[in-house]
């Protein structure tokens, strides 16, 4: 890994360009060896690296296995600001860059999209947030996937981080527990996490998507693959809508009711072939049951809901995707774009007009 190359970075909006050393971190986790880094964000700089040592070991009780969960904890408790936006989500989310919303609204956010994200990763977030930051008045950016609420067990990260765990009942902590691995050859090899580097505000810089472009792997075989594996998703998957998850997403929901913010919900878009191939494989009858569902909450929960399953909604660009879920950079901002312009009394106006 080179770490001797400078990267451009931004401060904050209304400040000049810096330059930073490309310092990565290694995240050394007991039991399997990983290379995740958390350097700062091109747009952020939010605050400078911290030691790897600290990011993996910041509780006294190691880790068995290793989760995205608990990088972003560990870099939200180091964050330089309070973060007023969360912004929460599934992988194709971890692109979503705080530093924009920032620019665009003059609000400081942090990027808590996890692989596999769900709404008991929210529920616990949003309640540590308010511990470590009493004063802040917390928002969400919930950007969902028809998939959002299906039926799957807890992340590692939520049953081994004590700090996360505690929001749960001990039952299903316990039962959730008795699923982990119990010998070092059980463990996930954890690939995907080693090949990832994080920015200070939680967004993903770098990934094995970029990789996989690096190594010439073309859009179009990478949608194939996309195609491939939803058409079977859609024959062998749960119902979309799993009681134990809308059960934390009305939990979630109700507790930032209490705050007096308005949170954003967003059904976020596909690559246009991926739609046009899933649309009548099942794809359309999860859509209709979670946006309706999703519709009868609003009636108990102050949130803004936007569909931007059309990429077309965004003006979005069909070449700015990894495959057909996961948009790249230009893609994501034009999204949260959208998302600013479409609700802006949700998020007031504290730095401009967006640009």
């Amino acid at each position: 890994m080179d770490t001797g190359t400078d990267i451009t970075v931004r401060r904050p909006t209304g400040s000049r360009r810096v330059r930073l050393p490309a310092i990565c971190l290694l995240l050394a986790l007991p039991l399997l060896p990983l290379a995740a880094a958390a350097c700062a964000s091109e747009e952020a700089a939010k605050s400078a690296p911290v030691p790897a040592a600290s990011v993996a070991n910041g509780s006294a009780k190691p880790l068995f296995v290793p989760t995205d969960r608990a990088v972003k904890l560990r870099l939200l408790r180091r964050a330089a600001k309070p973060p007023r936006i969360l912004i929460f989500g599934g992988s194709r989310a971890t692109r979503i860059e705080p530093a924009y919303f920032e620019r665009l609204t003059g609000r400081t956010g942090f990027n808590l999209a996890f692989q596999n994200g769900r709404p008991e990763d929210a529920w616990a977030f949003v309640n540590y947030s308010r511990r470590r930051f009493p004063e802040t008045p917390l928002q969400v950016v919930w950007l969902l996937h028809v998939e959002a609420f299906r039926k799957q067990g807890l992340s590692p990260g939520l049953v081994q981080e004590p700090q996360l765990s505690r929001w749960f009942p001990p039952a299903l902590i316990e039962t959730e527990g008795k699923k982990l691995p119990r010998t070092p050859e059980e463990v996930p090899p954890g690939k995907d996490l080693a090949l990832t580097t994080f920015g200070a505000d939680g967004v993903v810089l770098r990934n094995r998507y970029d990789l996989a472009e690096a190594r010439g792997r073309p859009l179009s075989r990478a949608i194939d693959y996309s195609i491939e594996t939803a058409l079977e998703r859609y024959e062998t998957t749960t119902a979309a809508l799993y009681p134990r998850s809308q059960q934390y997403f009305e939990k979630t929901m109700g507790l930032l009711d209490e705050m007096g913010t308005t949170q954003v919900v967003v059904l976020m878009p596909l690559h246009p072939r991926l739609l046009d191939a899933v649309r009548d494989a099942g794809w359309s009858e999860r859509r209709a049951e979670v946006v309706a569902w999703l519709r009868s909450e609003q009636k108990n929960h102050s949130f803004r809901l936007l569909d931007l399953s059309e990429l077309s909604r965004i003006k979005g660009d069909p070449f700015d995707f990894y495959d057909g879920f996961h948009v790249k950079r230009t893609n994501a901002r034009r999204l949260v774009r959208t998302v600013v312009t479409a609700f802006p009394e949700a998020f007031g106006n504290e730095s401009g007009a967006p640009d």
